[in-house]
């Protein structure tokens, strides 16, 4: 404030000296002039006519006087300082020099008639002090659109960031939310950032392992045996799904992670697969299984001569004992551990042989004859002999 005041004293005295001494100046050339009018005569010799020469003399000295003062007055006028000072003012980009009397920045765009709008920057500041020299930018500002939550903000800036942009449009982001633009981008004219809120959530259940059924078959028993051995217990798992809601919307769940927190145990069931041997009676029925189909899996149609029950017998040539389902055959014709399927008697198996084959049928072939074993005598009388009997063997 103190230089603001010497600065303009400065400047009021010496302008103050040059107009008094322009007028002091210009008082005495006009009594100059008066007295030409005033001077005396000459002759033709060159003498002065009359007494009006001794006049002018004496008016003389107060001319030159006031002309000494006057000339006095400009040169000390021109020891004073200037307080104009020369500084450069750009305005978007354009550069002119002033020479202006001014203090601080704000007094040199008044002088130069630039007017500061929303959003507009100066640097320095507009409170600045010039100084001789001095480099003044003023940056017009241009329209930056923030979008975010579906409200679209326009914003006057110069110069900034796109994170000072989202600053001033009161938009609060975090790491996991999405830009259009990174927030250390400089903006730029017409510019549009767009921001999408990002919500991620974990959301945890639990589900339910089922058990898994296993049948372990067992030769050892019959078809119609079975027995649970391992009761089946249902697991436990814990899922974690990652959810992630963008502006209020949810776009997408997947699951992040699972673990087993405990595992299910199958269930363990024995059942039976040894087959039982049956026949049918007179006036009563029992079930055997069905006979295999010629041509599948291995199966052909025999017909063989002749068929006779036993239920007796200690060793078989194979070294089995005799049992239901034991069958002795002409090894010419079906070879040991074949096999065989016989209707009304069921499965059964070639484990033993007989004098049968040694003989010969009429056709002078070796005879081709089984003999099948019962548990008992009852059952082997009812069967008794057959001839000319079709049976399945498994090659």
């Amino acid at each position: 404030m103190a230089r603001r005041r010497r600065k303009n004293f400065f400047y009021n005295l010496r302008s103050g000296l040059q107009r008094f001494g322009a007028g002091i100046a210009e008082f005495f050339l006009h009594i100059a002039q008066r007295l030409k009018g005033h001077m005396p005569r000459r002759g033709r010799r060159g003498q002065v006519r009359g007494e009006a020469a001794a006049a002018p003399a004496w008016l003389l000295a107060p001319l030159l006087f006031g002309l000494l003062v006057a000339a006095g007055c400009f040169g000390y006028a021109l020891t004073l300082p200037d307080p104009r000072i020369s500084v450069t003012l750009s305005v978007d980009g354009i550069e002119t020099a002033y020479y202006v009397r001014a203090d601080t920045v704000g007094g040199l765009l008044a002088a130069a008639g630039v007017q500061l709008h929303a959003g507009d920057s100066v640097f320095p500041a507009s409170g600045e002090s010039l100084k001789p020299g001095l480099r003044v930018e003023v940056s017009r500002a241009y329209p930056v659109a923030v979008k975010s939550g579906g409200k679209v903000q326009v914003l006057h800036m110069s110069e900034g960031t796109v994170g000072e942009a989202l600053s001033h449009a009161k938009v609060a982001y975090s790491s996991g939310d999405e830009l259009s633009h990174l927030p250390f981008e400089d903006v730029e004219p017409g510019m549009q950032i767009t921001h999408t809120d990002v919500e991620v959530s974990y959301q945890t259940s639990y589900k339910t392992l089922e058990y898994d059924e296993v049948t372990v078959k067992d030769d050892t028993e019959y078809e119609n045996y079975k027995k649970i051995e391992v009761e089946g217990v249902d697991g436990k798992k814990q899922v974690i799904q990652r959810i992630i809601v963008k502006d209020g919307v949810e776009v997408s769940r997947e699951v992040a992670d699972q673990v087993v927190l405990s595992a299910a145990v199958d269930q363990v069931t024995r059942v039976g697969t040894k087959i039982k041997y049956q026949t049918s009676y007179v006036g009563e029925t029992r079930r055997w299984k069905e006979a295999p189909v010629a041509g599948e899996d291995g199966w052909v149609k025999m017909t063989v001569d002749k068929i006779t029950a036993y239920c007796t017998g200690s060793r078989t040539a194979t070294g089995t004992r005799p049992k239901l389902g034991t069958i002795a055959v002409n090894p010419y014709y079906i070879k040991y551990g074949t096999r065989i399927y016989i209707s009304k008697y069921g499965y059964g198996k070639a484990e033993d042989t007989g004098a049968f084959r040694n003989y010969k049928n009429s056709r002078g072939e070796p005879m081709n004859q089984l003999d099948i074993w019962f548990n008992t005598e009852k059952e082997a009388k009812r069967w008794g002999t057959k001839y000319n009997v079709t049976v399945w063997v498994k090659k």
